[in-house]
């Protein structure tokens, strides 16, 4: 079900994150404890962990709900790559297309007495991404990037701790 080739090298070793799971709760557990262990590296840490972590639950719930095919559970594909300045989760699955670039912010409300629970998600995960690129694949399937900036803040607190902040 999920794939990880260790932690052991620190965020270089992130970068080979890989899960490809059905769109299951037992399996969205299973994918995402399995990225917690690939982010259990001093160089991800704070902030930057928070928003890995808040993407990947936002977007796999957001497939899970909306591309299962009728009757049906959809398939899933996460990658998780690290650049020096930067995460970039990869999202795939074989749903309707959907693009969430094109979809606009939900109007906030004006009070907790009007809040709903839910349709913050993509506006969520806009606010913490530095970038958002969205394909179709010539296979039919939605394929979306997540680009997440390393907070410099979270490397300097944990080099004066000397330990992770998580």
């Amino acid at each position: 079900m999920t794939s990880n080739e260790g932690t052991s090298a620190g965020l270089r070793d992130a970068a080979r994150f890989a899960a490809r799971f059905p769109g299951t709760l037992p399996a969205f557990d299973a994918a995402f404890a399995s990225l917690r262990r690939a982010l259990d590296t001093p160089d991800v840490v704070g902030s930057t962990r928070y928003k890995v972590e808040l993407v990947f639950e936002e977007i796999v719930a957001n497939i899970m709900r909306h591309a299962a095919p009728p009757g049906g559970t959809p398939e899933i594909d996460v990658a998780l790559h690290a650049r020096d300045e930067s995460l970039v989760l990869t999202f795939e699955d074989d749903g309707p297309p959907f693009d969430p670039r094109n979809r606009e912010n939900p109007a906030l409300p004006k009070s907790l007495d009007q809040a709903q629970i839910g349709g913050l998600g993509i506006l969520m995960v806009r606010r913490v991404a530095s970038a958002i690129d969205y394909e179709r694949t010539a296979d039919a399937r939605n394929r979306l990037t997540v680009t997440i900036s390393k907070s410099h803040a979270d490397a300097s607190i944990c080099q004066n701790a000397g330990t992770p902040n998580r």
